[in-house]
């Protein structure tokens, strides 16, 4: 008996093994078991050359994970630890607290909360449309995501829609607030200049060198009614497993936010993430709210 236990152990393991380097492995998280985001280039477009270049990533899991343009330039660099990446969350101090409740900033390692994709693309691989939806492990939220391009504006447009799907977060207080964020970190024209900066409006936050090289800006373009909030913070107060703000879980609206625009000769541009977010009230149960955001190398 205590030889075929050990042996269906080891037949476990092996098949663990074996999905882990298929790419398909899964491990546990609250609720069950959930995918994890992969910085992998599952659905691949190019278009152009030269100066009018533009290649884009975006993984299974709806994480940009390369943005190329013009040739011979990475705005999203595939080096970086997160690069693309989203989060919900819910509450508001005091009433609710502040509650991750599915977050994925483009690392295999710190994406939490989020059960499998599932990925719709008609048109086959390498195509757009492309569409993603990913459940919390709650099964309270849906994220749903729809991709989109503009090679001559050098654009990708991302509309992502959140929808309730039970109030299991619900008290006697009602339901709490909800909150949806994007972000990437920096990385323009190959992390290779010293005079990167960030700089924010209210709907914008963006990298760039100034006067010799390009940039990338994350902007919002439709706000589901939700006022935007732009910031930006280091690494090490992005990171959702970090000793920081923690701010890649999505809950985080002001702590540890680096002032902008940042000063190159102070702070290193490629250490800096750059947030945008919308803050909703309660969405109710079945309803459903859309925000839409541009990538944009300028």
């Amino acid at each position: 008996m205590t030889k075929k236990v050990f042996s269906k152990v080891m037949l476990r393991m092996a098949i663990l093994v074996i999905l882990a380097l298929c790419g398909l492995a899964t491990v546990p998280q609250q609720g069950g078991f959930v995918a994890m985001a992969s910085n992998t280039c599952d659905t691949l477009l190019s278009s152009g050359s030269g100066a009018t270049l533009m290649i884009i990533c975006i993984s299974n899991e709806g994480n940009l994970v390369r943005f190329d343009s013009p040739a011979g330039f990475e705005q999203i660099g595939q080096l970086n630890l997160f690069r693309d990446g989203y989060a919900i969350c819910s509450g508001n101090l005091p009433t609710f607290a502040n509650t991750p409740e599915g977050y994925d900033p483009g690392d295999v390692s710190r994406e939490a909360l989020f059960g499998p994709a599932t990925v719709s693309q008609p048109g086959g691989p390498n195509t757009l449309p492309l569409t993603i939806t990913r459940t919390s492990t709650s099964g309270t939220y849906a994220l749903t995501q729809s991709f989109a391009r503009d090679v001559l504006r050098r654009t990708v447009t991302i509309t992502m829609t959140i929808k309730r799907l039970n109030n299991a977060d619900c008290t006697s207080s009602g339901c709490p607030p909800v909150r949806l964020q994007r972000a990437f970190e920096g990385d323009v024209d190959n992390n290779t200049s010293a005079n990167a900066r960030f700089g924010r409006s209210q709907d914008s936050v963006w990298e760039w060198i100034d006067t010799t090289g390009h940039g990338l800006q994350l902007t919002n373009v439709a706000n589901g009614g939700a006022t935007p909030i732009t910031t930006v913070y280091t690494v090490a107060d992005y990171d959702p497993s970090g000793a920081g703000a923690q701010a890649a879980k999505g809950c985080i609206v002001f702590a540890g936010q680096v002032a902008t625009p940042t000063d190159p000769s102070v702070t290193d541009a490629a250490n800096l993430v750059g947030r945008l977010m919308y803050f909703f009230g309660n969405i109710p149960l079945n309803a459903s709210k859309t925000v839409k955001v541009v990538y944009e190398r300028f």
